[in-house]
């Protein structure tokens, strides 16, 4: 579980994660995107509440990729530490570069490590690779193996 969100501190997560944001058009991250420099201003928006991060403590915490159940399945979603969802979170970590998701409820892994069905299949579409696991970023493509690159 990440520390920098305490369970049971959060209000009930929005039934509706990934809606527009209002601050027109605040990228959302992208796993294995650095995070935004906190002097470049604010990028981010929480999806429950719509705000900008207050601080760069609270910059690089929004800059964090969540992977929620949403209406039509998994949905990639990021909060502020006042929304951030409660309950059992799993953070998946790229064994090569650290990044990854935190899986949240439903989609968080069983205490064995076992990454339910929805969230091993929407992760395994994004390009990772759970058997280590390895991000979409850290994968080799056929053109590095090929030319011994990997």
């Amino acid at each position: 579980m990440n520390p920098a969100f305490r369970a049971g501190t959060s209000p009930t997560p929005d039934p509706t994660p990934g809606r527009p944001r209002p601050s027109g058009g605040s990228a959302r991250p992208e796993m294995g995107a650095p995070a935004p420099h906190a002097s470049s201003g604010p990028t981010l928006c929480c999806d429950r509440c719509g705000c900008p991060p207050g601080d760069p403590l609270q910059q690089i915490l929004m800059s964090a990729v969540w992977l929620v159940d949403g209406p039509d399945g998994p949905t990639t979603a990021c909060y502020c530490r006042a929304c951030a969802p409660a309950g059992p979170i799993t953070d998946l970590t790229c064994q090569r570069c650290g990044d990854g998701p935190l899986l949240v409820g439903d989609l968080a892994a069983a205490p064995d490590g076992t990454v339910p069905e929805p969230a091993r299949t929407w992760l395994t579409a994004a390009g990772w690779h759970l058997d280590e696991p390895i991000c979409p970023g850290c994968r080799p493509t056929s053109c590095q193996i090929q030319e011994g690159l990997w």
